[in-house]
């Protein structure tokens, strides 16, 4: 076998491989412990920094999924418009604005075993945190979180792939 053909038919691997290691992805977890609630109900309060920003987004796709302890507590994702708002808007109890039900809201869910899942995308996203209207008071003034992201590659890094697959056996071809 010419070295041509070595190093071109090593690149298709190297794509391949790639290709199955993108689809398959990449899972991080983990645990927030101690997050405090409010005790205004059906209000959703905003974390002060946004979460980390997804730039590499036409080449990993990521997605999120938060599950929480607590029955009467719910969880959305906003943008940073949106979090402006609410963070000047005076609480109203008969209004869905900045709350759960809020029509701006990207996602949302009010059962901690379902939990959320959110395919992020590109932008400034804050998450907001609620207790429910039940009967009585919130169940405690903490809720613990456990998150998992999973990452695959994009619509680029399969078009790169390709690239360098083609490419490889275009080099086998060399003369």
């Amino acid at each position: 076998m010419r070295r041509q053909e070595k190093i071109g038919y090593g690149a298709v691997v190297v794509a391949v491989l790639l290709c199955l290691l993108g689809t398959l992805g990449y899972s991080l977890e983990g645990e927030v412990t101690d997050v405090p609630t409010p005790n205004v109900p059906n209000r959703l309060f905003f974390a002060d920094e946004p979460l980390p920003e997804q730039t590499l987004a036409v080449f990993l796709s990521a997605t999120v999924t938060l599950n929480w302890d607590r029955e009467d507590v719910f969880v959305a994702i906003v943008d940073e418009n949106e979090k402006k708002t609410c963070d000047v808007q005076l609480y109203s109890p008969g209004s869905t604005a900045c709350t759960v039900f809020d029509s701006d809201v990207i996602v949302s869910s009010m059962n901690g075993e379902e939990g959320l899942v959110w395919e992020v995308e590109e932008g400034v996203y804050y998450a907001g945190i609620g207790t429910s209207s039940q009967d009585g008071l919130p169940q405690g003034t903490v809720v613990d979180l456990t998150y998992s992201v999973h990452l695959q590659a994009g619509f680029a890094s399969y078009f790169v792939f390709a690239l360098i697959g083609a490419s490889g056996l275009a080099y086998t071809r060399v003369e």
